[in-house]
């Protein structure tokens, strides 16, 4: 028998069990609770699985919102008139939603989770969204709740082999060359230390995103996250030629989960292929090697009905041999 505990603040011990399981990653921290609070205005809920015994069997970092806010936060940036028609939006209807959860303690316990969570979202109403972990793909709710399933897909690389392993299984004609190829047209990598070096990542950043149609960050969004993340691993990597900025990297590294994010390649880059993404992948390959990371998870590729550019990220993540997973995301 499983009762549910619901809070909006942390106990002390949340991080600290979240690395009790190899579920647990940086969206499940505390710290990544206060970042989208303070970021994106939803409310933080952290939710506990108990057993009739009285012990731990999950956890999930769960938000609050209202439907529609992503919308808003790209009509009105995420300034002061953000905030005053969030604060309005207040009896608007709730939408809940959680990344990579809920975390699991004691596996035997799922069954019931799924079904204490499925009762909790019946009872709060309203709309939601929740992506399991790639490495619990079987985590599912009962059809009685009448949720809908979606599944999504990624490459994640076994970090736990040696590096000469890794390397094997990429693609030969254009991981290995293309990491020699960088590493002979002077490309070098230095890690994110300093506000300069978020500054420039940042500038890169934008530039690539604005090149893809993609929205853009702010600088204050780029420097609040690693400001807050830092504490549960948050790193990022600078790719440079004869001191000019070519690219750059973030990952979030929690609990030895790898996940990266804000890739960004310059048009120096491209135009005389330096093929500095490659280098920057490589180096947070060895970094989490020597971190004592267990999994990189190249973060997210459409499954079917891509389109040329969804179908060319596919190829890129696909090359660098990593077991390719399903898993779900339900809504409602």
């Amino acid at each position: 028998m499983i009762s549910v505990e619901v809070d909006e603040e942390s106990d002390s011990d949340w991080n600290k069990n979240l690395l009790g399981s190899k579920y647990g990653t940086v969206y499940q921290t505390r710290e990544y609770g206060q970042y989208v609070q303070s970021r994106i205005k939803s409310k933080p809920i952290y939710v506990k699985f108990i057993t009739s015994s009285g012990e731990l069997a999950g956890q999930l970092l769960m938000f609050q919102s209202f439907k529609g806010r992503g919308k808003l936060a790209k009509h009105l940036g995420k300034g002061l008139l953000y905030s005053v028609a969030s604060k309005a939006s207040a009896l608007l209807p709730k939408y809940t939603y959680w990344n990579f959860g809920p975390v699991l303690f004691d596996k035997g316990f799922q069954t019931e989770i799924s079904e204490c969570l499925g009762d909790l979202l019946i009872y709060w109403k309203g709309k939601f969204t929740g992506k399991t972990h790639p490495l619990n793909p079987d985590f599912d709710f009962s059809q009685k709740f009448g949720f809908q399933r979606k599944d999504e897909g990624t490459f994640v690389i076994d970090l736990q082999q040696d590096l000469e392993q890794i390397l094997d299984k990429t693609d030969k004609k254009s991981v290995k060359k293309n990491i020699e190829r960088s590493q002979n047209r002077g490309v070098t990598i230095t890690q994110i230390t300093s506000k300069e070096d978020l500054k420039t990542y940042f500038e890169i950043l934008s530039q690539h995103r604005q090149e893809s149609k993609i929205s853009i960050y702010s600088l204050d969004d780029i420097s609040t996250g690693y400001s807050i993340l830092k504490s549960v691993g948050q790193i990022g990597f600078l790719a440079w030629q004869n001191d000019i900025p070519v690219g750059g990297i973030s990952a979030s590294t929690f609990n030895g989960y790898i996940n990266e994010s804000g890739i960004a390649r310059t048009k120096k880059d491209v135009e005389e292929k330096l093929y500095s993404q490659d280098l920057l992948r490589w180096k947070i390959i060895e970094w989490g090697k020597k971190n004592n990371c267990s999994y990189y998870d190249l973060s997210g590729v459409k499954i079917s009905n891509r389109t040329d550019k969804e179908d060319g990220i596919f190829r890129n993540k696909e090359k660098w041999g990593g077991k390719f997973i399903t898993y779900p995301t339900f809504l409602n």
